[in-house]
């Protein structure tokens, strides 16, 4: 059988490409809010 993982993130941890901020949100985040740069998801993929 297989198992499957219960892990449900309740937020995603994104980074801005420009200047490294860090925020957490439940929500996808259009721009940083330090300096207006791109905003990736950091979240680690589970496998």
């Amino acid at each position: 059988m297989s198992t499957v993982d219960p892990y449900t993130p309740g937020e995603a941890v994104f980074e801005c490409v420009d200047c490294q901020h860090r925020t957490a949100s439940s929500e996808h985040v259009g721009s940083c809010p330090e300096c207006g740069g791109t905003i990736k998801n950091i979240a680690v993929a589970r496998e």
